[in-house]
């Protein structure tokens, strides 16, 4: 049997998602809309089949073993639809997916969400991974492979999300295979905002003895205390590729891939191609290997597309290769790891990309002048505070060498 689903942007409707007796989706948009889903869907009359429409919804919900745990004990027929259809309520960006209208009922009252609560969350998450344990779960869909969890947040208070309250915040809890993931993520993140001012704001917390980040959503803005969302898509959607494929080596798309993405649907494309450089360039002196195609977004803001605020930047080499590749998620002129890589290959770099390589380096190198100086201030800083990490002095001992190898030649 045959089913559907209503597909909102901001709460407005866009089209419907079919899925058919062969498990095949298909989406069309709705005669009065005027809202493309993605810079690959433009807005027609005609019928999107599967191969078009499956990767965009694909990329909307969660990966890895929470995806495994999700299609196992709650899902039938096409995976992927049938995540939608429970927890599609409340996605990345703009999108929501629901049975019926869409519905904002003003006389909701909102569920706060105490530390108790909080903390039961915490605990529950990596068997539980979109809550269906909980009384009254959110219909919430959160894409990527980490345990994480949304809110939204008013008066330093936590609640449920509902149809009038969107997510204005998540919440990533910690990795026993990874040692002090959360303060990495923090550290990066902190520091990613020294250099780019639109980095999401980030809080390192805990409630009763576990830690959590405490990530302000960048698409998502409040105006007269109302929550709005903001349309967005990753660079996965943005090419029609599924999750799987969000690494070069895996087929995903490189540097120069994503540079005609921004080519062909910025608005300011100057501005966006140096932040991506920029981008690139601060991943490599973190060292971040994990900076693949859904971990970069087009935001489809009022004033048009745009490159998005940098999210889930973290320092992937400071844990052993034993523990998790160190393989660069897009190559450095060929190269595939950071350590082979110097001044010389981000020349050649901007010169594929069509740039002035001498004034792109120039730039490049102002930017990130005082990034060890910059690190180090903000390490004193934060083990001044309540979560002092030996994290940090690892991830400066990389930021210290890759600078050295991108101010001279190698």
């Amino acid at each position: 049997m045959s089913r559907e689903l209503n597909v909102y942007l901001c709460g407005k409707l866009v089209g419907v998602l079919s899925e058919d007796d062969d498990l095949q989706l298909s989406f069309q948009y709705d005669k009065k809309n005027e809202r493309a889903l993605s810079v690959r869907l433009p807005v027609r009359e005609e019928i999107y089949s599967h191969p078009y429409i499956f990767p965009f919804f694909e990329n909307l919900i969660p990966e890895g073993e929470a995806f495994e745990i999700l299609a196992k004990e709650h899902v039938s027929g096409n995976k992927v639809y049938s995540i939608l259809d429970r927890f599609g309520g409340d996605c990345a960006g703009a999108v929501s997916l629901y049975k019926s209208n869409y519905v904002n009922n003003d006389n909701e009252l909102l569920h706060e969400i105490d530390s108790a609560k909080i903390a039961q969350i915490i605990d529950r998450l990596p068997e539980d991974p979109l809550l269906t344990s909980l009384e009254n779960p959110p219909r919430l869909s959160l894409a990527g492979a980490q345990s994480k969890f949304a809110v939204y947040k008013s008066d330093n208070q936590y609640y449920r999300s509902d149809d009038k309250h969107p997510t204005t915040h998540i919440i990533k809890i910690t990795n026993r295979r990874f040692p002090d993931l959360l303060e990495n993520e923090f550290f990066c993140m902190k520091l990613a905002r020294s250099f780019f001012p639109d980095t999401p704001n980030i809080e390192l917390k805990k409630t009763e003895g576990r830690p959590y980040l405490e990530i302000e959503r960048f698409d998502r803005y409040i105006e007269n205390g109302n929550v709005y969302r903001i349309h967005q898509e990753d660079f996965c959607q943005a090419f029609g590729i599924v999750s799987d494929k969000k690494y070069q080596n895996g087929g995903g798309p490189g540097i120069k891939d994503c540079s005609k993405i921004i080519e062909e649907h910025s608005k300011n494309y100057l501005l966006d191609i140096s932040r991506f450089i920029e981008w690139v360039v601060f991943n490599y002196l973190i060292g971040n290997t994990d900076a693949h195609a859904k971990n970069i977004s087009l935001l489809h803001a009022e004033s048009g597309i745009k490159l998005a605020p940098f999210y889930d930047l973290l320092s992937i080499e400071v844990y052993p290769e034993k523990l998790v590749d160190h393989y660069i998620a897009m190559l450095i002129n060929g190269k595939g790891k950071h350590d082979a890589v110097g001044k010389k290959d981000f020349t050649a770099l901007f010169e594929q990309l069509g740039l002035n390589a001498k004034n792109t380096m120039r730039l490049v190198k102002g930017k990130f002048a005082n990034v060890v100086k910059t690190a180090a201030s903000l390490k004193d800083e934060l083990n001044g505070g309540d979560f002092k990490s030996g994290v940090y002095d690892s991830i400066i001992e990389i930021i210290n060498k890759r600078q050295h190898s991108l101010q001279n030649e190698k």
